[in-house]
């Protein structure tokens, strides 16, 4: 009988000792479990923490390379900016300079042109002094330029131009036409028209000396029967 009960009672203890056994074993394993879910958070955190840390510093130092970069190119521009427009307008102001001087000298040239162009060749100038020093031969005079005011009346010319002056001495005649008023067209083509007909005149044939100046607006003879 005591033997029977020693037994029961140790298999009981036995029996305790295996549920206690279990028991702190499921609670040390869920403080185990939990302190490594603890540490892996933990490690998660503070990975997280250092990861924004670096992505913030790095944000920052970003940011501020690039502030500093918008900074120093702003300088540069308010910095450049006007000597570059200073030394564009001095490259301008060189430029017109030397534009100015080869338009007087051009200017210059072309009065020089004009001179030669409008000056009288010497046989001109021989005439019209022969011209001035001459007394008028009415008859003769009168008789030259009746004839030139008919041929313009009766010439068979394709626009016929007007006689503004006829005037002659003794010996030498000066004559003046212009193109028509109305008409724009009129040029050298009908000076020349006119002046290959004039030449198979009969009383054209009485002049030895003869010069002549034209322009597309009008045209000037002077004649001569002599040349001395």
């Amino acid at each position: 009988m005591m033997k029977n009960n020693f037994t029961a009672l140790l298999l009981a203890f036995i029996a305790g000792v295996a549920c206690a056994s279990i028991f702190f074993g499921v609670i040390l394993f869920s403080q185990l479990a939990a302190i490594a879910d603890d540490a892996q958070s933990e490690q998660a955190y503070q990975k997280f923490v250092t990861e924004a840390q670096s992505i913030s510093l790095e944000s920052v130092s970003d940011h501020a390379v690039s502030k500093h970069s918008q900074t120093a190119e702003v300088d540069v521009l308010e910095s450049s900016t006007p000597s570059s427009d200073v030394e564009n307008t001095r490259a301008l102001e060189t430029q017109l300079a030397q534009l100015q001087v080869e338009l007087e000298a051009q200017r210059k040239l072309v009065k020089t042109y004009e001179k030669r162009l409008t000056a009288p060749s010497d046989l001109e100038q021989a005439l019209l002094t022969k011209f001035d020093e001459q007394n008028r031969n009415e008859e003769w005079a009168y008789r030259t330029e009746t004839a030139m005011k008919d041929f313009l009346q009766m010439a068979d010319l394709s626009i016929s131009p007007e006689l503004v002056s006829a005037q002659c001495k003794s010996s030498v005649c000066k004559f003046e036409l212009v193109a028509p008023q109305d008409i724009d067209d009129f040029g050298h083509t009908q000076w020349r028209e006119l002046n290959d007909q004039l030449v198979k005149q009969e009383f054209w044939q009485q002049f030895t000396v003869t010069t002549s100046k034209s322009s597309d607006r009008d045209f000037s003879l002077l004649l001569a029967t002599e040349s001395d």
